[in-house]
């Protein structure tokens, strides 16, 4: 069990000391070259979690500080930690990179050390999910960065092909409209659809059926019989989060024969793949996630031995849901090898992409392609939900399926799992966000310059201030230069 040390507040405090200070050495000239014009923000971030403050942070070191974030969730539950995250730690080993835009001081390393000691860190192989939404809050103060929380985007609006784009929001003081030059989407697993809960469970009471992304109430759980459709870490980690509130027992349901045992994102974490991925062909990036999807991966070591260390907890293989009924009092699962009956089920079966169940896309998801108009149609039966992924350009912006260039869509950029097959599984993710935040922050930079540029031609030219050259000896007591 981790323990705070006693003086974890004067470590921070030195450790906040420490970070002004090298951002000091590693500023640059400090110069806000863009900000708000006629009511435009060059950038609104969508999400404040991870991928969204790294990015924000980002932007801010390359002088665009005019950036708003928005988040659904209060400002200190951004972020799926204090929800739908059940496990005790990330999935992401301890040591992967993090952006930390020439300040290491802000790393979730130096953090933990602060808080924690040395040692805890040796200790550690993986980032506990506690201390990991308490870095995320400090990184978010250190930095600066100001999040509009509880504050939702009920439609993105492009006013024309060059105008802004307009956001529809509803927060605590009503509705408003903001006005944005590009819109970047840091809105995590979801953000390109919504989740998945099969059809076969269609008819069952909507009170007996949940989704591991559910806010459920596990201690209404107590003394019930559950089931859960799927076997990845999620599965694992809502089984022991039910039995430690009291379930009478969980049964975890797997469709395969056995638990995969290679992890195909463990060989992708390196900054090659993570950086370059976008070079690959279309042919390349499908036949990558195709490959993915057919191989998944293991949940991980330690929910498996959470939920295992519970006497009502049982683990079925081969196991698929051929039929679900309700017959008044229980849910009947009838599978390959039996009946099962549950009070209620859990659908742990993950997320589907499909723009138009985004309430904020909905004003555009019709003319926004998605992978299927770039594939075959044996291609597309050969992964359907794959192909229903958005299609993305190099900079994450939606591709407009009636324009051959100029649209506005390219300037929505998706840094959420939409991005999966264009972009990288692991662009919004801990260990992609070094490659992925820093190739989005310069594509922003890169199309704000390209926008300003003629207004920076002209301030270049007619840039006349002295600089004081005096011509003959140095004076007395004049400081070289």
């Amino acid at each position: 069990m981790l323990k705070r040390l006693s003086d974890a507040s004067a470590r921070l405090a030195a450790l906040e000391r420490e970070a002004a200070h090298q951002e000091a050495l590693s500023a640059g000239d400090g110069r806000a070259w863009v900000g708000e014009r006629d009511g435009e923000h060059p950038v609104v971030i969508v999400g404040g979690g991870q991928a969204g403050l790294v990015l924000a942070r980002g932007l801010r070191r390359r002088g665009i500080e005019d950036v708003v974030v928005l988040d659904a969730a209060p400002v200190d539950a951004t972020g799926p930690w204090t929800t739908y995250a059940r496990m005790h730690t990330l999935r992401t080993p301890k040591d992967i990179a993090w952006p930390t835009w020439g300040v290491p001081a802000v790393s979730p390393r130096a953090w933990f050390e602060a808080v924690y000691g040395e040692a805890a860190w040796d200790w550690i192989a993986f980032f506990p999910t506690v201390a990991w939404q308490g870095f995320l809050q400090w990184y978010r103060a250190v930095a600066g960065i100001h999040v509009v929380g509880s504050t939702t985007v009920a439609a993105i609006t492009p006013t024309d092909a060059e105008g802004p784009l307009r956001l529809d929001l509803t927060g605590p003081d009503g509705s408003w409209v903001l006005l944005a030059r590009h819109v970047v989407l840091a809105t995590g697993i979801e953000g390109a659809g919504g989740r998945y809960i099969p059809a076969l469970l269609d008819g069952l009471p909507s009170e007996r059926v949940h989704h591991t992304h559910d806010a459920i109430d596990f201690a209404a759980l107590a003394r019930k019989r559950i089931g859960i459709l799927g076997a990845g870490t999620g599965a694992f980690d809502n089984a022991a989060t039910a039995l430690e509130h009291g379930a009478a027992s969980v049964h975890v349901h797997m469709r395969r024969t056995a638990m995969p045992q290679v992890s195909p994102y463990r060989w992708m974490e390196f900054s090659g793949l993570i950086e370059n991925y976008g070079s690959f062909t279309d042919a390349q990036k499908w036949a990558f996630n195709v490959h993915l999807s057919a191989v998944d991966q293991p949940a991980t070591q330690n929910a498996i031995w959470r939920a295992h260390s519970f006497e009502g907890f049982r683990f079925l293989t081969a196991s698929p849901w051929r039929s679900v009924e309700w017959d008044g009092s229980e849910i009947v699962v009838t599978t390959p090898h039996g009946i099962h009956r549950y009070d209620v089920v859990i659908a742990a079966t993950g997320i589907v992409a499909d723009l138009s169940r985004r309430p904020e896309l909905s004003a555009v998801a019709s003319d926004a392609s998605i992978w299927s108009d770039r594939l075959t149609p044996a291609q597309v039966a050969e992964n359907p939900g794959l192909a229903a992924f958005p299609y993305l350009d190099d900079d994450f912006g939606l591709v407009s399926r009636s324009a051959a260039a100029g649209s506005a869509l390219s300037r929505i950029h998706m840094f959420n799992h939409g991005a999966r097959i264009s972009q990288g599984m692991l662009s919004h993710q801990i260990p992609g966000l070094v490659g992925g935040a820093t190739k989005l922050a310069a594509a922003l930079s890169r199309r704000l310059f390209t926008r300003d540029a003629d207004a920076l031609m002209a301030e270049y030219l007619a840039y006349d201030v002295p600089v004081g050259v005096h011509v003959g000896r140095r004076p007395p007591g004049a400081a070289a230069g």
